[in-house]
């Protein structure tokens, strides 16, 4: 029998995803290999938050607070919101992308997206029947937000932005993202993944949560995920933030509610230790200028990154084969969009990095010149 035959039509129409996350390869490895293609926090999570989770971890027995009250109301207070009326969890943002899909998205509608971006809505899009409506970046990676604005038709249902965008790293100035949204029409959802924002270092940098936070009265809905500076990805928790009248409608998913207890509690206790966070983004700001300029030096082809991660481009060697000859050197970077990305990782794991890529591409320009 042909089981693709009992497959709903928009999952048979869907090509396949581009995600790592869909690959049919186990992301599982051995400690003693440098993980640099993943976008992992190297540093792990808050102190306090590990005691959280190890308390926690005695008591599993016990369900899980369904509506995730505390976690939703200190992630509230964090950000300014009036109550826990306005947050959503679940089992990351990845999680909360396929709900955006499943509760907004008809066959047919149209999801704006820039292109190269985070694939997960690219793939919601096409689970949902919708159509994907991807409009290319410049050439320094940038979204061209007019461009966005333009693309923009009677169908268009959402509206997505990833800032800092992934797999490029980029990053849009806040009061010009705002001064965008602004102009989006109220019949189409904004949505703003900001799994990144923890990492950018300029000093006017805000969340689009601020216009929540004034009341701003067109739909748009911000993410966030404790993947990234939080370093919890293990875990599995995201957040939306919205109105209350937008958030409320998110909860008819069924998923929106099964984040485990361990999560809950640590994610709780996270949040409280802004320190940390801070920390852990001072320290990534340090590595990515040295590995930004260490590859620069090298010769390579460095886009501007506000992120932990930077996607960059060897000069006269093929992407896949420095990803091989790094692989040999037991360091694992990805190779997304025609060129190379580098999580950052350690000081002692970049440096490692650079090293393995001063060899890879030392050898490479002896062998042309022999």
């Amino acid at each position: 029998m042909d089981y693709k035959t009992l497959l709903k039509d928009s999952i048979k129409a869907m090509p396949e995803s581009k995600r790592a996350a869909r690959q049919p390869v186990s992301s599982y490895t051995t400690p003693d290999i440098y993980r640099l293609n993943y976008n992992e926090s190297p540093y792990g999570p808050s102190p306090k938050a590990i005691e959280a989770m190890m308390e926690a971890a005695k008591r599993p027995n016990i369900y899980p607070d369904w509506f995730s009250v505390d976690l939703k109301t200190t992630f509230a207070q964090l950000h300014g919101l009036p109550d826990m009326m306005h947050v959503c969890t679940a089992t990351g943002s990845s999680s909360l992308i396929n709900i955006l899909g499943e509760v907004f998205l008809n066959p047919g509608e149209e999801v704006v997206l820039g292109d190269p971006s985070y694939e997960a809505f690219r793939d919601t899009a096409y689970i949902a029947g919708a159509v994907p409506v991807v409009v290319p970046l410049d050439k320094e990676m940038n979204y061209d937000l007019d461009a966005m604005l333009r693309a923009i038709t009677p169908k268009t249902k959402m509206m997505v932005i990833c800032n800092p965008n992934n797999p490029t790293g980029t990053f849009i100035d806040s009061e010009k993202l705002e001064a965008f949204i602004r102009k989006v029409p109220e019949t189409v959802l904004v949505v703003v993944d900001e799994a990144y924002l923890e990492f950018v270092r300029n000093p006017v940098t805000y969340s689009m949560i601020k216009m929540i936070r004034e009341g701003y009265e067109k739909p748009l809905i911000v993410l966030k995920t404790f993947s990234k500076a939080y370093g919890m990805a293990g875990l599995r928790i995201g957040v939306a933030a919205g109105k209350p009248e937008l958030i409320s409608l998110l909860s008819k998913s069924g998923a929106a509610w099964n984040i485990n207890f361990l999560g809950q509690r640590m994610a709780t206790e996270a949040l409280k230790d802004q320190e940390y966070i801070a920390q852990v983004g001072e320290l990534n700001a340090i590595e990515r200028k040295k590995v930004t300029e260490g590859l620069e030096a090298l010769g390579c082809k460095v886009y501007k990154s506000q992120t932990n991660f930077i996607l960059f481009k060897a000069p006269g060697i093929e992407n896949t084969e420095v990803v091989a000859k790094l692989a040999e050197e037991k360091i694992l970077i990805g190779c997304p969009i025609g060129m190379n990305r580098v999580s950052l990782g350690t000081a002692e794991m970049n440096d490692k990095f650079l090293c393995v890529m001063k060899s890879i591409l030392t050898k490479k320009c002896e062998k042309k010149l022999a």
